[in-house]
């Protein structure tokens, strides 16, 4: 199977709940699937039809920590004369204050994205992480990022993996013991006012899952999928086991996908 393999770092990200606005901010512990499709339109340059690409990702991070943010909330005016008393005695069409916050974010991400693709848009995307079309970041627009390789690899399967710091799908929830529910815009609708799409996934950080004959992290190894993608160069020994890492790819959702 060839994707497309993309490491990259920063050294802040933040991916924030979509509707929490006011108090702490806080941020998921890795990237939702809607921020992937933005991850990828900002290095390609536009908003585009992803025609059945996939992905997965690992992603990890050194720490969560809070700082301030300060925010502009833009306000209509109704076209008063709202500041005609400080010497201002023109309609305000619109108005903001500052309004300063405690946002979360991840210190020293990492993120190793692979994305699977018809050749055309598999060579356009990388093209595009060499040579991206705007500032490229990860998560916030000041989270400036580096692309340390875009390469096209082959990845093996394997029917034995692990799998950390990625999301699975959450019918695998009933079926293995590590990992956690948490519900993530998988798209957001640009055409209906940035309207967000949430689905329920398979958390997995760590310890990780690890699927093999005898394993103890499945209640019933049945119900998942006899094979798995693997990448042969992220091997890790567990108890005298060493396995690939397993990567499970979920479909990439453009911005004016049928709700």
């Amino acid at each position: 199977m060839k994707v497309l393999k993309i490491i990259s770092e920063a050294v802040t990200a933040s991916f924030r709940y979509p509707y929490v606005q006011i108090g702490r901010l806080p941020t998921f512990e890795v990237p939702p699937p809607a921020t992937i499709y933005g991850h990828l339109a900002g290095v390609v340059g536009e908003w585009f039809d992803p025609e059945g690409a996939e992905f997965a990702y690992t992603f990890l991070h050194q720490g969560r920590v809070a700082d301030l943010e300060t925010a502009q909330p833009i306000e209509q005016g109704f076209g008063r004369k709202t500041y005609a008393r400080r010497g201002w005695s023109y309609p305000v069409n619109v108005h903001c204050a500052p309004n300063p916050q405690r946002r979360e974010f991840l210190v020293r991400p990492r993120l190793s994205l692979f994305v699977k693709a018809n050749n055309p848009l598999l060579e356009r995307l990388r093209i595009s992480f060499h040579n991206p079309a705007y500032a490229y970041v990860m998560g916030r627009s000041q989270d400036l990022a580096t692309c340390l390789s875009a390469d096209i690899v082959d990845l093996d399967e394997s029917e034995e993996a692990f799998f950390s710091h990625t999301i699975l799908p959450y019918e695998w929830r009933p079926w293995v013991l590590p990992g956690t529910t948490v519900q993530m815009p998988k798209s957001i609708n640009y055409y209906r006012r940035r309207e967000s799409v949430f689905e329920r996934y398979l958390q997995i950080l760590w310890p990780p899952l690890k699927l093999y004959s005898g394993s103890q992290d499945t209640i019933s190894r049945d119900h998942l999928p006899v094979r798995f993608a693997v990448d042969e160069n992220d091997r890790q020994e567990f108890a005298g086991k060493v396995l690939s890492r397993g990567l499970f790819f979920h479909p990439v959702i453009g911005p004016g996908a049928p709700m």
